[in-house]
């Protein structure tokens, strides 16, 4: 079975895949163990026949997913009809390849290779090369009716009150953008605390560009780079950022690293690890690199430092502000030293 996940709107092609690999794992409790992701941008024909036409071992399943494939062979040079004298199509070997992919005596019925794919035309050589073998399931931008529905199953996820005007603002903000409005969500309800959230309190602490500054500031403050964290956070302060958004940020920023450390010390598959964690898949690699740096005693501090913080403001021993910014101090000083690995995740 051949299956190619392409379109504008990446959560989605992220979801259908995770709504595959569970259907999956029903019947298959070995299929982590026979997953294999591809990247596109470097595979050859014959490495992804290799791969999509091998039998999976003592399971029922072999799940072979390809990031990137048809945008990278694409772009190639090639694909148009030939004139004399002209040198061999560099796509012809992706043509014979497909063929045989499409072949029942090649392709074992035991393989489900998923192609997944961003906004690829049409038009797109390998597209058109790919397209006609498998399931093609095009995702576009949700509007209307269907983002008002994902939203309240975001909110219901996260465990989010907000009001119709929030929900408008929170759309007239963000939308179409599903992972932005997903962590714009998350970063809502942890600032809430339970409470309702309403549409004074989105226009005031979301924006169609925090969500990157949020990054700047928590990544800056897990690596340890004091300079690059103070200055994140004097430019979201000035810009009218709430302290107490910024700390339930932070928060979340080690809680996320927690379970990412925790997912790949039991060697979960990534998407499964994005799901849980609540990251978006292209964030996984990094949060992941900045959590293999701490040892679960280190991140245990961090908790502790993170909840004494929190504690100093409501008990009225500091203002919110003054102990954000001791806060990242701290949490700089205690970061492990040294450069930070590269952002790997296996599987």
């Amino acid at each position: 079975m051949i299956h190619l996940f392409y379109g504008k709107d990446d959560y989605q092609i992220r979801s259908a895949l995770r709504a595959l690999r569970d259907d999956l794992k029903q019947s298959d409790d070995m299929l982590d163990s026979n997953t294999t992701v591809l990247d596109g941008r470097t595979i050859t024909p014959l490495e992804l026949l290799a791969h999509a036409t091998s039998v999976p071992f003592l399971a029922p399943n072999k799940l072979v997913i390809v990031e990137g494939l048809l945008g990278s062979v694409g772009a190639s040079k090639g694909g148009r009809r030939k004139k004399k004298g002209d040198g061999d199509d560099p796509l012809d070997p992706w043509r014979a390849a497909a063929a045989q992919l499409a072949d029942k005596k090649t392709m074992p019925e035991t393989t489900i290779l998923v192609l997944v794919e961003g906004d690829v035309a049409k038009t797109n050589a390998a597209f058109t090369i790919f397209a006609p073998i498998a399931r093609a399931r095009e995702f576009g931008a949700l509007g209307g009716a269907e983002l008002t529905k994902w939203l309240h199953e975001a909110e219901k996820t996260e465990n989010a009150k907000l009001t119709e005007g929030a929900e408008r603002a929170l759309l007239a903000a963000l939308a179409p953008d599903l992972w932005a409005l997903k962590n714009a969500v998350a970063m809502l309800a942890a600032y809430a605390d339970g409470e309702t959230i309403d549409e004074a309190l989105v226009r005031e602490l979301v924006t169609a560009s925090d969500d990157t500054k949020f990054w700047d500031i928590t990544d800056a403050v897990v690596a340890g780079n004091e300079r690059k964290a103070l200055s994140s956070l004097q430019r979201m302060l000035t810009d009218g950022s709430a302290p107490a958004m910024l700390s339930a940020m932070l928060v979340r920023q080690y809680r996320q690293m927690a379970i990412v450390k925790d997912m790949r010390d039991r060697r979960a598959a990534q998407d499964e690890t994005a799901r849980v964690a609540g990251v978006p898949p292209f964030k996984v690699a990094a949060v992941s690199a900045l959590a293999s740096r701490y040892s679960w005693p280190m991140m245990r501090a961090a908790y502790d430092r993170l909840l004494a913080a929190d504690l100093s403001v409501k008990r009225g021993l500091q203002d919110d502000e003054s102990a954000l910014q001791l806060l990242v101090h701290e949490l700089c000083a205690m970061a492990p030293k040294g450069a930070a690995p590269r952002p790997a995740y296996s599987r």
